[in-house]
């Protein structure tokens, strides 16, 4: 043996890629390859384009989940131009950040599908936030706190939840909503007949194809006054209902400022007025009441 080979074995530990051959080399490279892609398959999309904010900003344009039939809230006119209280909010948000609003009329389902998918920036549609939509997007603080109650006719007999359910109602939900679990946990005996939108509830309500609708206190007052002697509420509470702004899941610095808006819209006193301006009674109290 010379002496150059007695030194490459002796010292073979200093030098271990010489030392392997090459089937297991070919290994360890395909080993590499495979957690590489594995790595960009499943690493979010916030991470691998960058926060929402940083697209909203480059593209000068801020795209807005509304809803279309759903006043005072969100409609769409004869013209096709969105109005209401959401539609309002959206375009203070757009201001804030010196870009234009694009609004994307969706249905309730899809309030959360539209941000996973990468449809739109964010959700400004009556969206009521908790634990189980938390799981697939993330919310802003509310808003708007107000309390989920049933709408009936003024001729109805019953005066409280317990007296609506004895009587097992036909009650009118918007479909993939927050009555889907609220109605049937205060009703059980209740029919639950479901909608696509609160406008065809509400039709179905003063037609008589369903006795009761299950929607926010805010909104019932307002169909109460635009219906005057045909509807009342219920007395109790199906539910309480944090509206807030839906943002995309995993994007903390998107949320930061969104978050840091609707703060700002809250005490600056921007948020009464406009919700006077399109309920026509002053906004009860932000503050949680347990």
């Amino acid at each position: 043996m010379t002496v150059t080979a007695f030194v490459r074995r002796k010292h073979s530990f200093l030098l271990p890629w010489e030392g392997i051959s090459m089937f297991l080399k070919r290994a360890f490279l395909g080993l590499l390859g495979g957690l590489a892609i594995v790595a960009s398959v499943s690493m979010p999309a916030s991470a691998e384009s960058g926060s929402v904010l940083q697209s909203v900003l480059s593209n000068g344009k801020l795209r807005i989940a509304v809803l279309g039939s759903l006043p005072p809230y969100s409609t769409v006119g004869a013209d096709g131009v969105p109005v209401g209280y959401d539609i309002d909010i959206a375009k203070k948000l757009a201001a804030a950040l010196k870009v234009e609003p694009e609004f994307v009329v969706t249905d309730i389902p899809s309030r959360v599908t539209s941000l996973q998918t990468g449809k739109v920036d964010v959700t400004i549609a009556d969206f009521t936030r908790n634990v189980e939509r938390s799981t697939s997007v993330a919310f802003s603080n509310p808003y708007v706190v107000t309390n989920m109650r049933l709408l009936v006719p003024e001729s109805a007999p019953y005066k409280t939840i317990d007296e609506a359910n004895a009587a097992k109602i036909r009650v009118a939900i918007s479909r993939g909503g927050t009555a889907e679990r609220a109605v049937p946990a205060h009703l059980p005996n209740a029919q639950i007949v479901r909608f696509n939108t609160q406008a065809d509830e509400l039709s179905a309500l003063l037609s008589g194809q369903v006795d009761a609708m299950a929607e926010d206190d805010f909104y019932n007052r307002k169909a109460i006054g635009d219906n005057q002697g045909k509807l009342r509420q219920v007395d109790g509470s199906l539910a309480r209902a944090e509206i807030a702004i839906g943002v995309p899941a995993g994007d903390a610095d998107w949320l930061r400022v969104i978050n840091l808006f609707v703060d700002q819209f809250n005490a600056s006193g921007d948020n009464k007025a406009l919700f006077n301006k399109w309920f026509g009674f002053d906004q009860p109290s932000l503050q949680a009441q347990y």
